[in-house]
């Protein structure tokens, strides 16, 4: 008898299949370089950062803005040490001073105080005028609201 191997065909991989597969091929090139060009992104990131170019940058900045501070402080003290600026201050005070004893200024709040106190006293007589008007009003235990009603008296036996 002859010895004959039995031998299972290999299936052909389907379109469908083929196409999964090379579906799966493409998403998994794109993950790679995409991490690929993350990774060179912040390779770039460090080098700048550590560079000689970059920390010289930093320190002209700062030098350019601790120079901007002091002109400005030396440009106020200036300023405010100049004989105008101290002129001003003077009449500031003067100005100041004279409206705060102006007699139109006195009269003015004088007269301001009195209609407060006027008003503030027409306020209270209102509100009592309201207050005895309620007083005198039927409270709800007394006279009924309508007068087609009447109490009825409920005798005991």
């Amino acid at each position: 008898m002859e010895n004959s191997e039995q031998t299972t065909p290999t299936p052909e991989p389907t379109e469908a299949q083929s196409k999964a597969a090379d579906t799966s091929n493409a998403t998994q090139e794109l993950l790679d370089e995409l991490a690929a060009l993350a990774s060179r992104l912040t390779d770039l990131g460090k080098s700048w950062w550590n560079s000689e170019q970059r920390k010289q940058l930093e320190t002209d900045l700062r030098t350019g803005a601790e120079s901007v501070v002091t002109t400005l402080e030396s440009t106020f003290k200036q300023v405010a040490e100049s004989q105008e600026a101290k002129e001003i201050q003077v009449k500031a005070g003067e100005v100041t001073e004279k409206v705060a004893h102006s007699k139109v200024v006195n009269d003015l709040a004088a007269a301001l105080k009195s209609g407060l106190q006027a008003l503030s006293e027409q306020l209270d007589k209102v509100a009592q005028d309201l207050e005895a008007k309620k007083a005198a009003q039927p409270g709800p235990s007394e006279e009924p609201d309508d007068p087609g009603t009447q109490d009825i008296p409920i005798g005991k036996a």
